[in-house]
């Protein structure tokens, strides 16, 4: 590519009501229809009969959304900066994998608009979600890229967590490159080259091609930005997609425009500098807006793996004293097969206790874990029911409950 599962909970599309369709014309209603269809009839072929989405921004794009976003970290994460040079020679590394990780192109773009509850704001944001609702191959076939973050930030917090820093620092690396997918719209649409609209090549035109000629003028802010912590990624990739969403039509409108000023052509520099006028400006604030989302998704994992100290800080870094609060963290691995260390956090001394449950809220396994210190603890789960038999493979949910009653909910992975 060039410009180049699953939390808790079912939240709700917001903002959905701002957006609509572009190209909405009786043409583009009938090829989403048409692919609705394929995808029921044919199921997992539908994949790979469909076409791929055109590569996203080019690679020195990508390279620059990394770099810049080690530029925007906060003074106590600023230590994680001493990778900017690994961070920006594996922003490329998904987009290399393509062709020979199944899977793996899937994870870079979302064709939102094939989903009619998107606009209507009732789309559901989990994975499980999605897929009782569409069908996994209908999801698959559109994207997965909100739910690529997902993954990758809850693998990003157990590295963090576990100082596990070289697979940190790659994991990072990916996670930005799916960020900045995100933050082109071209990525959000099943019109994804213009194909549904009679303006075949868009894709490359815009993102590659203009931003090629127009690099020194993308580098985004320089000056630091304020990063907060994400307090869900997954809702925080679905806000980006309501922001980005209305940039479909701005650059298909920018490719009618700049067409009509090269009297019909789409390859002279007429073309081009006119496409730059009109769209040029938009994408030098998404491409900045992905550096600093992107610096928020690595602070907040960092933050939820507890802040460990960097390699290189001062002594006596790493996370400041804070009250202690009863929540689970990163379980280590995630995914797991066939055993996990669960962490958790407890506010009071006493004796405690972990629930698991599946999917649907079904008891899988109890424990009664005695007397415990306040602060951090951590139980190993070998994976198996109460029954002694092995769990499948899926989504589960790790309830811990504290000497004083209260409780809090993790997820963990159990892959075969």
């Amino acid at each position: 590519m060039d410009w180049n599962q699953h939390n808790r909970g079912n939240g709700e599309r917001r903002g959905a009501s701002r957006v609509s369709a572009p190209g909405s014309s009786l043409v583009w209603s009938l090829a989403a229809s048409l692919a609705a269809v394929v995808f029921t009839l044919l199921g997992p072929l539908a994949i790979l009969l469909a076409p791929a989405p055109a590569d996203a921004y080019g690679f020195q794009v990508h390279r620059l959304v990394n770099r810049a976003a080690t530029t925007h970290l906060p003074a106590r994460f600023a230590g994680f900066a001493q990778w900017v040079d690994d961070l920006e020679r594996l922003s490329t590394a998904a987009d290399e994998r393509k062709g020979s990780v199944q899977g793996e192109r899937i994870k870079h773009y979302i064709d939102i608009d094939d989903y009619p509850e998107f606009f209507a704001g009732t789309l559901p944001h989990t994975f499980d979600g999605m897929v009782a609702k569409y069908g996994r191959a209908r999801v698959d076939g559109n994207g997965t890229v909100p739910w690529a973050i997902e993954d990758n930030y809850e693998a990003l917090v157990a590295q963090f967590a576990a100082n596990d820093w070289s697979g940190a620092v790659a994991t990072a690396a990916d996670i930005g490159h799916y960020v900045a997918d995100t933050h082109n719209p071209m990525h959000l649409t099943l019109n994804f080259n213009g194909q549904l609209t009679g303006q075949n090549g868009i894709h490359s035109r815009h993102e590659s091609q203009m931003t090629g000629q127009h690099l020194g003028e993308l580098v985004p802010d320089p000056s630091p930005q304020s990063v907060t912590r994400i307090a869900n990624p997954r809702e925080a990739v679905f806000d980006w997609i309501d922001d980005l969403y209305p940039g479909v039509r701005m650059i298909l409108d920018a490719d009618t425009n700049a067409r009509d000023e090269a009297r019909g052509s789409t390859s002279s520099q007429t073309y081009f500098d006119a496409l730059w006028r009109e769209v040029g400006p938009e994408t030098t604030v998404w491409i900045r807006d992905a550096s600093v989302n992107l610096a928020r998704v690595w602070y907040s994992a960092w933050l939820e793996a507890g802040s460990p100290a960097l390699p290189g800080d001062p002594p006596g870094s790493g996370p400041p004293p804070t009250a202690l609060s009863t929540r689970m963290l990163a379980n280590i691995p995630n995914p797991f097969n066939p055993t996990t260390t669960l962490r958790f956090e407890l506010a009071h001394a006493g004796a405690a206790d972990l629930r698991i449950v599946d999917a649907v809220g079904r008891e899988v396994q109890a424990f009664e874990l005695g007397p415990r210190e306040a602060g951090l603890n951590e139980y190993v789960w070998d994976g198996t029911g109460v029954s002694g038999e092995r769990a499948v493979s899926g989504v589960y949910f790790v309830i811990v409950t504290d000497a004083t009653g209260a409780n809090a909910t993790g997820r963990v992975v159990l892959l075969k």
